[in-house]
């Protein structure tokens, strides 16, 4: 039902959720998203016109059934935080997103998932001051460091399943 560019799109948004206390903000933006694309359930609309302030419980249960319509496969946090960072990488190769901003972006999952060795070097890229001070970095120099490891975890890194088995 979800194009691959819908499907990035979900993975991103679950691990962002997973990475959010209640996220239901970013629940409706998700369901929002589909709809502007052209995905429509009766429960996406009604997941997308939830207004603030938002009722985490509500949100919780519309998201719960749209996954269900859409045939998808809830997420565990672990799952979705580690493809919410290979997509990242992949923006940063792309240049979709600077390298400053996703070494941030996936440095903060790597916070969320308590310091996994895949994501060690993030710690350092993300510190600006550590890699010019330190490691005697140019900004350039960080930039190729934060690509190139970039390059590496997405070759790593897995894609959650998404559809139902």
């Amino acid at each position: 039902m979800l194009t691959p560019a819908q499907k990035l799109e979900t993975i991103k948004a679950f691990g962002l959720i997973a990475m959010t206390v209640g996220g239901g903000e970013l629940k409706v933006n998700w369901a929002m998203s589909l709809l502007e694309q052209g995905i429509e359930t009766e429960n996406l609309c009604v997941l997308a016109s939830l207004l603030n302030p938002l009722n985490e419980f509500e949100v919780d249960e519309y998201f719960n059934i749209v996954i269900s319509e859409l045939d998808l496969k809830a997420q565990n946090s672990e799952e979705a935080v580690e493809g919410y960072a290979k997509i990242l990488a992949h923006e940063v190769i792309r240049g979709i997103i600077s390298p400053e901003i996703g070494a941030s972006k996936i440095y903060d999952a790597n916070v969320f998932l308590d310091y996994p060795e895949s994501f060690a070097e993030y710690t350092i890229y993300e510190d600006e001051w550590y890699c010019e001070h330190i490691n005697g970095w140019s900004k350039e120099k960080r930039r190729e460091e934060i690509i190139k490891a970039c390059k590496v975890s997405y070759g790593l890194l897995e894609y959650p399943t998404l559809n139902k088995a």
